[in-house]
């Protein structure tokens, strides 16, 4: 008998089960890791910033304020959220007044965080300095646009309205962002309501009720605070109501401004007309109070009417034996209406999306490496070079918009800046959707300008080079360098919950393009991370970016269906978060 024949040739390899449920759930729980942890920072600095508010008083010192007003003795109380503080000298004339931008401004963020801004007016209400009074942004670029005295003294000798419609502010190089966020955040806080310091009082319901007997609520509107809508015992609105103060404070009578308040009913024309607190001398204002005629005179009319009011065209000659006064009042009631019809227009102004030329070349740099990420187009050797060149001297040392973990924390912590920087916004949002939705890793392959300058350190640099392998002599080394950026991460989060005073930029090269505002951490670590590149290929993508490994996690890729070691050290991260 013979023996059965055994095959020499080896049976066919067998296929790996691919499992596309598991895979799609697993890839959903390590996103809801990642959207857990972004809650958690931003949760716990909503509760760092309320307890930091409470314990600290936004009231200015006079110290802070005697290098603009030598003669300052002291300052009034805080008024209101929207106000500011009068500063006075030993006699309590009023020399000028302080204004906040926060707490208006604590939305506009800049590159990790928002900016509090000092903007002092004088006797004239004449811009006389902008100062960063407090920052959470982060330090390099907030210690540059103090520097730039030029960036700072924009506003100065503008009027309130002229500054919060300013056409154009130039940003400071090297802190775009920053310096883009002050901006915003000066318009946001001037296109509000401007601060009634000499009539800080409410206004109170027994005030409306001689001119709409059947007024019974008071609503300051909430996108035109300088107009209170009225309201009667149904809660039907029956009017509004418009005071003088604080577009007319400028306009003197004998002695002082006078705060008149105009009433309005659902016409809308003026029910009544009456004076409140008054600057001026008490017998003069008492004659306008008590003369009927010279009120009656702007009962009846419109809005339009009475934004184009010039009492000296109307021939209004005012209140004999308190003409100073009364012409006064008269001159200020224009002012204000077209105060109250055009805040919204400020405000809208304000809080637009800013489109600049630098977020509109971030965005085209973005479309171009999108086609060299999915098209054959990246397999063109001349094409891809000067396409890596370009990103290092445009995306890098030029425009700036780079994603870091600084700029991740100050987003999560405060906001994203959709409106001072779009082109960014995006940017990010491609980083982090793109990997999330298919195998392409497009912001590290083919936006980064570290990674296209390493890309062509592989090419051109020294011939020998090394390769760290699981696998090889290597090994035991090559693990523990990968957990680098692991705890790169477990630092950057613990520093975001807890607010530990580390310089997140510094644990990171990016900053690195911009030498004026960089540290000697973060020109270390680019040059050893450039150096170690040279011999090692990519390495510090591979060993030593936070922001690479975060990006890489999100990744879907043909082992997503795997529980892996990076799965665990991100549970690992999201139980360091919940215990701090």
């Amino acid at each position: 008998m013979t023996s059965p024949t055994i095959p020499t040739s080896s049976a066919p390899r067998q296929r790996v089960r691919r499992r596309p449920v598991r895979a799609i759930l697993l890839h959903i729980l390590r996103l809801a890791l990642f959207a857990i942890i972004i809650l958690l920072i931003h949760q716990k600095h909503q509760e760092f910033e309320s307890r930091r508010l409470a314990a600290t008083s936004s009231a200015l010192s006079v110290d802070a304020l005697l290098s603009l007003f030598p003669s300052a003795a002291r300052l009034s109380d805080s008024v209101t959220e929207r106000g500011g503080q009068m500063v006075l000298d030993q006699d309590g004339k009023l020399l000028g007044y302080a204004v906040q931008s926060a707490p208006q401004s604590d939305r506009v963020v800049g590159f990790s965080g928002s900016t509090n801004v000092l903007i002092g007016f004088d006797a004239q209400e004449r811009v006389v300095v902008v100062r960063i009074l407090h920052s959470r942004d982060t330090r390099e670029h907030v210690a540059h646009v103090e520097r730039h005295e030029q960036f700072l003294a924009t506003w100065n000798g503008l009027s309130w309205d002229e500054a919060a419609r300013i056409p154009k502010v130039d940003a400071v190089s090297g802190a775009t962002l920053t310096s883009l966020a002050i901006v915003e955040g000066l318009t946001l806080r001037l296109g509000g309501q401007r601060p009634s310091l000499r009539f800080p009082d409410d206004l109170q319901i027994h005030e409306i009720t001689p001119h709409l007997p059947a007024a019974v609520t008071l609503r300051p509107r909430a996108d035109q605070p300088i107009v209170t809508d009225i309201f009667d015992h149904e809660d039907r609105l029956i009017g509004f109501a418009i005071r003088t103060t604080p577009a007319a404070d400028s306009e003197i009578g004998y002695q002082g401004p006078t705060d008149t308040l105009l009433v309005f009913d659902s016409s809308p024309k003026v029910a009544g007309m009456s004076l409140r607190k008054s600057y001026d001398n008490d017998p003069y204002v008492g004659y306008v109070r008590d003369e009927a005629s010279f009120t009656g005179l702007f009962v009846g009319r419109s809005l339009p009417e009475l934004s184009k009011l010039d009492p000296k065209a109307e021939g209004i000659e005012g209140v004999s034996g308190a003409t100073m006064t009364s012409m006064a009042v008269a001159r200020g009631i224009a002012p204000a209406v077209r105060a109250a019809t055009d805040r919204s227009l400020a405000k809208k102004a304000a809080t637009a999306i800013s489109w600049k030329l630098r977020d509109v070349g971030t965005v085209l740099m973005l479309v171009l490496a999108s086609l060299m990420s999915f098209t054959r187009l990246r397999g063109i050797s001349w094409l891809r070079i000067t396409f890596q060149i370009a990103l290092i001297s445009y995306l890098g040392f030029l425009n700036g918009d780079l994603l870091s973990q600084a700029s991740l924390v100050g987003w999560a912590q405060a906001g994203i800046p959709w409106k001072t920087a779009p082109g960014l916004t995006l940017l990010t949002a491609a980083a982090l959707l793109v990997p999330a939705c298919s195998r392409t890793q497009l912001y590290c392959h083919q936006v980064c300008p570290l990674g296209a300058a390493q890309q062509l350190l592989v090419k051109h640099a020294l011939k020998r080079r090394y390769s760290i392998q699981p696998k090889s002599r290597w090994n035991k080394l090559s693990r523990i360098i990968q957990l680098i950026p692991f705890a790169l991460l477990a630092t950057v989060i613990a520093t975001a919950l807890k607010h530990w005073p580390i310089n997140l930029v510094a644990l990171e090269p990016f900053d690195a393009f911009h030498v004026r505002i960089a540290g000697v951490a973060t020109l270390s670590v680019a040059v050893i991370g450039l150096l170690t590149s040279a011999l090692v290929p990519m390495a510090y993508c591979r060993y030593g970016c936070p922001t690479g490994a975060m990006l890489s996690y999100l990744r879907f890729h043909s082992r997503s269906d795997c529980w892996s070691a990076r799965d665990s050290l991100a549970v690992a991260l999201l139980v360091l978060a919940c215990l701090l």
